[in-house]
């Protein structure tokens, strides 16, 4: 929950959120020195250039540039969009870090996949990553010492962590190549790190694990606690880093951040830019990756061409998952953005059948012909409402890329908030906004709560996946598209805030800090972008608590047994978004507090929390006249237009989708007694309050201040918010 500085106030018809501050590193597209002739580095007027560019992209500028609140004319379009966001790294003779694009920057060129698919790989049995053996034990009781005396760390529990590593967080996130994997080939720390997201994604399989486990979350944590000094102090880990420090570093920063204690979550935010550093000083972001595929790769022995595919595949994976987490972690939790999509000069993923090949019982004639797009041609295509084919985890990459751009479009903002050019932020927001529905809609067909959409796992696996990843579960997968509508248009900081949060980054928030939070929160709130916000924030608390086919059903969530990670704090944000908007416009439900004992656990709701939800649904979709967004519409009006060419950017499905989703926000106020919430805060801290992770705890203490809050009380600060008990 840490967050960056209070942006400036946001316009009352203009859904972008505050702005970053210019990135440090020089690679970005902020101000840039040049070097003179001389020698010497100057600023030359670089901010100026960059408005220089847009007004070359729009003649009509200087006639709309008034004191007060300017225009230029025309909002922008995505060609206008790319053009500018680009335009410094294409005209200035700037690659970025990664290979100009006169280099080979794809991974898979067809003439190494002709070779590789011409003979047949020579995988290991699959018993090599489930089975476990005393000398690998103790090669890992070797790093941590202490885990000798623990109950969970026998052969047994081993390998039953591992297991549930591969069940639950590689279909998510496969970034190791299953099929090649050994355990007793691994690095003992990969091995301590897959572990570690085993115990602790253990009560997310829905099944009893205490004939295994005594406490495998106590096992997650004794781990984690040494792990990133260890893979710091280990010699491999130097630039050029092996790619097992890479992939250790991504599934340590994902446990940290999501599942442990603050000091854990903060540190994983300190130590994010190290492994972004590593990456630079490494060939496929710092250089010519694979600058010898061309050269050398049909001339490789027959049994190496498929070990150096894997290898090459891993890496371009493991740079993509750190330019992934790098952006959600920005969005989920405020942090700052390191890594950009204009510096990603690699191609999607392979498609999941290849990746999961396992040579048995498979030819690889199927995939002779694939070819990945690049990253920022899928990417382009997207702003210009192209649907584009890739994996499910180029998927998840995919929305990180339109995340990014909103990130260096808040930053240019800055730039435009001297000479208040504000008609151009309302015009990029809709274009990514829509780019992000497109992507919903054309690119994650039928919808975010497919489950085979979201996840990569091979069809023997499929009886094994637990319930929430199992094909029939209906609840959002890609809770990520939802948060990026709401934080496109409300930052973190503000909705944290608001709520009571006493201090943000250790820096203690004051009665004017809040007071001018709350100012811009009632402006956002009677916006149009706070509308559309709150709308994305119900949906998915549909999503994830209603059944979407029958109003008599509904969910119940425990953060602990949820096994996307990052799902339960943006089910928090969601909450919080909900309650920002309407105790802002309609104030508390009741003015009860001060009738109440003291220390009193019994909070009286005019609603309950359930019921209120399926209210709000189904108010809002009389109001609308249409249903509110569920999978099955989704799929239905997907379906119904599979005849119409999906390259046509006329093509209507996803422009549709973007217009319902307005259309039920200018339709939020008809809905009554949307203020009614503390049945729902009340469904929300009994989530929480047992969070087996300190933030999930903080997340508790702020729910029920949101409830008192609710129920009339004066004081607004959680005092005890970050108080460990």
């Amino acid at each position: 929950m840490d967050d960056h500085p209070p942006p400036p106030s946001h316009e009352d018809n203009d859904p972008g959120p505050g702005t970053n501050s210019f990135p440090s590193d020089p690679s970005s597209n902020g101000p840039k020195p040049h070097t003179s002739s001389g020698g010497e580095q100057r600023m030359d007027e670089s901010g100026a250039q960059d408005l220089h560019n847009l007004h070359n992209l729009h003649p009509n500028a200087s006639n709309g540039l008034q004191p007060g609140g300017g225009d230029l004319g025309k909002s922008l379009s995505p060609s206008d969009l790319i053009e500018w966001l680009f335009h410094d790294d294409l005209e200035l003779g700037n690659p970025g870090p990664g290979p100009s694009p006169e280099r080979p920057s794809g991974f898979s060129p067809m003439s190494f996949l002709e070779s590789m698919f011409a003979v047949s790989p020579e995988f290991p049995h699959s018993n090599t990553r489930k089975n476990v053996d005393e000398n690998i034990r103790s090669a890992l009781i070797a790093l941590v010492p202490s885990l000798q005396y623990n109950p969970d760390f026998g052969v047994r529990q081993i390998e039953r962590c591992l297991q549930v590593y591969w069940l639950i967080y590689h279909p998510q996130y496969p970034i190791l190549h299953k099929p090649s994997f050994s355990n007793s080939d691994a690095h003992p720390l990969l091995l301590l790190a897959m572990i570690m997201l085993g115990a602790g994604l253990s009560p997310c399989t829905g099944t009893d694990e205490s004939a295994v486990f005594q406490h495998p979350k106590a096992l997650a944590d004794e781990i984690a606690g040494p792990l990133r000094w260890l893979i710091l102090s280990n010699s491999d880990c130097k630039p050029p880093a092996r790619l097992w420090v890479i992939q250790s570093l991504l599934l340590l920063e994902t446990y940290e951040i999501t599942s442990t204690t603050r000091f854990l979550h903060e540190r994983a935010y300190l130590h994010h830019g190290a492994k972004i550093q590593l990456l630079r000083r490494s060939p496929v972001l710092g250089g010519d990756p694979l600058k010898d595929e061309d050269e050398d790769g049909a001339y490789l022995p027959a049994n190496h061409v498929w070990k150096k595919w894997v290898e090459v595949e891993s890496m371009k994976r493991a740079t993509l998952m750190a330019f992934y987490l790098d952006t959600v972690h920005a969005t989920v939790y405020g942090h700052m953005v390191v890594l950009y999509a204009h510096q990603i000069r690699l191609s999607l993923p392979c498609e999941d059948e290849l990746w999961e090949f396992d040579n048995v019982g498979q030819k690889t004639d199927s995939f002779k012909g694939l070819k990945t797009p690049k990253f920022l041609a899928a990417l382009k295509s997207l702003l210009h409402r192209h649907k584009i084919p890739t994996s499910s985890f180029g998927k998840k990459i995919l929305l990180a890329g339109l995340l990014t751009i909103m990130f260096q479009m808040q930053q240019k903002d800055l730039q435009l908030s001297f000479i208040e050019w504000n008609s151009v932020k309302d015009s990029w927001t809709d274009t990514i906004s829509l780019a992000i529905d497109v992507w919903r809609v054309d690119v994650c067909t039928p919808g975010c709560c497919s489950t085979e959409t979201s996840l990569c796992f091979a069809p023997n696996d499929r009886r094994l996946l637990p319930p929430m990843l199992r094909p029939d579960d209906s609840r959002c997968k890609f809770a990520l598209y939802h948060i990026s509508q709401i934080y496109m248009r409300i930052t973190h900081y503000d909705y944290i805030i608001y709520a009571g949060a006493p201090s943000r980054m250790n820096v203690k928030v004051g009665d004017h800090e809040y007071r001018t939070v709350e100012h811009r929160i009632l402006k956002w709130s009677q916006s149009s972008a706070g509308r559309i916000s709150v709308v994305h924030a119900y949906m998915f608390l549909f999503e994830m608590l209603l059944s979407p086919t029958n109003e008599d059903i509904t969910y119940t969530y425990d953060p602990n047994c949820d096994p996307f990670l990052h799902r339960k704090n943006i089910m928090a944000s969601a909450i919080l978004v909900i309650f920002a908007y309407n105790f802002s416009l309609d104030g508390p439900e009741s003015a009860l507090f001060d009738q109440l004992p003291k220390n009193t656990n019994f909070y009286p709701e005019k609603e309950d929390g359930y019921a209120y939800l399926r209210r709000v649904r189904r108010q809002l979709g009389q109001a609308s006249g249409a249903p509110v967004e569920t999978p099955t519409y989704v799929a239905t009006s997907t379906s119904t237009s599979q005849n119409t060419p999906t390259a046509n950017p006329t093509n209507p499905t996803s422009t549709v989708y973007h217009s319902t989703i307005r259309q039920h926000a200018e339709n939020l106020p008809a809905v009554p007694h949307k203020h009614h919430l503390v049945g729902l805060l009340k469904v929300f801290f009994r989530m929480f309050e047992h969070s087996n992770w300190e933030v999930g705890l903080e997340y508790s203490r702020l729910f029920r201040n949101a409830i008192e809050r609710s129920l009339g009380r004066s004081k607004i600060s959680c005092d005890d918010m970050y108080s460990i008990q």
